[in-house]
């Protein structure tokens, strides 16, 4: 017994170790005035943010492109819910690398559209689609690096979408066409969903770090 909780212990304590000697966390993770001062030290963005998120943004039209599936896509009157939802899941500084991590959560954001799906081939025109979707995200994690060698500037790096869970989602064709085009085959729908969220990741991250944390004047 005795020898089951020194191993219960040593693992404790190795677990407890592993954290970097390098990793600073100057700021409580709701506390956006202490993070608009740590940026606002080196970063060229303006502490003066509006101070909320709205919890419906539109957007007028939006276009993505999916390489693996030869397609873009261009959403119309594109209805985003949800991001007044996000909360800042980590900030840290890496006093070896310099940079600045920022990790923003996004629980049950939901997008709305009706969506135009352009089909490419090789010598051919494109086949154009057009359907109504309506998607829920159970959870979007976005992650932003801000290297200190360009000024913590926000305006000039990616920013890196996970797709925690994909999505529920409700699809209605706009025309017989697309109808009978529509497959009902997911498999491979994780791999869209990560080139999808690689196009909307920035415009969400900036969004909500220039209306609640400091202004980099870039969306």
């Amino acid at each position: 017994m005795i020898l089951k909780l020194f191993f219960i212990f040593l693992c404790f304590g190795l677990c407890w170790a592993v954290e970097d000697p390098n990793i600073v966390r100057p700021c409580f993770l709701d506390d956006f005035k202490c993070m608009a001062d740590n940026l606002a030290v080196n970063a060229n963005c303006k502490r003066d943010v509006r101070g909320k998120v709205a919890s419906l943004y539109r957007i007028p039209k939006f276009k993505f492109d999916t390489p693996f599936f030869n397609a873009t896509y261009i959403d119309y009157n594109l209805k985003n819910r949800g991001r007044d939802k996000c909360f800042v899941s980590e900030f840290f500084f890496n006093k070896k690398s310099r940079n600045l991590l920022i990790t923003i959560d996004c629980p049950n954001l939901n997008y709305e559209s009706t969506r135009t799906y352009l089909e490419h081939r090789s010598f051919l025109e494109d086949s154009v689609y057009s359907f109504n979707i309506n998607a829920t995200y159970p959870l979007i994690r976005l992650t932003t690096v801000l290297p200190h060698s360009i000024d913590f500037d926000l305006c000039s790096v990616m920013t890196f979408a996970y797709v925690a869970e994909l999505p529920k989602f409700y699809i209605d064709p706009n025309d017989p066409k697309t109808a009978n085009y529509l497959t009902r085959d997911l498999k491979l729908l994780n791999i869209y969903e990560r080139e999808t969220f690689y196009w909307r990741a920035n415009e969400l991250a900036r969004y909500y770090i220039n209306s609640l944390i400091c202004d980099f004047g870039c969306y």
